[in-house]
């Protein structure tokens, strides 16, 4: 039991040390696009997530969740990436243009947006996007 538990806080880690690298991407992405570029900080946004997304997706399948028996990456599991994440990334979209509107510094609200959507998008991904193929299981353990 304590070598699953070990497993799973090296996880956890992982996944708490690429999500930070996406909320380097994206806050990045957002201050160049608003700061430099002086676009909306609602609408620039959408292409900073988009960019952390895609950082994100590729380090959770080679770093977090990585596995020899690992399949090539495929069109459904960038699919079940994006629409689990859909839900948490619309919480911290959705919390962030609040507290921009209600006056909050741009960082301040996109560190706890970031932070509101950890727990929804891990579990998505734990039990759900990344999870080995369940028939691959049952035929090893025959």
């Amino acid at each position: 039991m304590k070598a699953g538990l070990r497993s799973h806080a090296t996880q956890l880690t992982r996944f708490l040390v690429v999500g930070g690298v996406g909320f380097l991407v994206d806050a990045s992405a957002l201050l160049v696009m608003v700061q430099w570029a002086g676009l909306s900080p609602i609408w620039s946004r959408v292409p900073s997530l988009l960019s952390a997304l895609t950082t994100t997706w590729w380090l959770h399948r080679s770093f977090t969740f990585s596995s020899p028996a690992r399949p090539a990456p495929t069109a459904a599991e960038w699919l079940r990436f994006v629409l689990s994440n859909g839900v948490g990334n619309g919480l911290n979209l959705g919390l962030y243009w609040v507290m921009v509107r209600s006056g909050w510094s741009l960082l301040v609200a996109l560190t706890i947006a970031s932070v509101a959507a950890v727990a929804v998008n891990y579990s998505a991904s734990v039990w759900w996007v990344f999870r080995p193929d369940r028939s691959k299981q049952q035929t090893s353990r025959e």
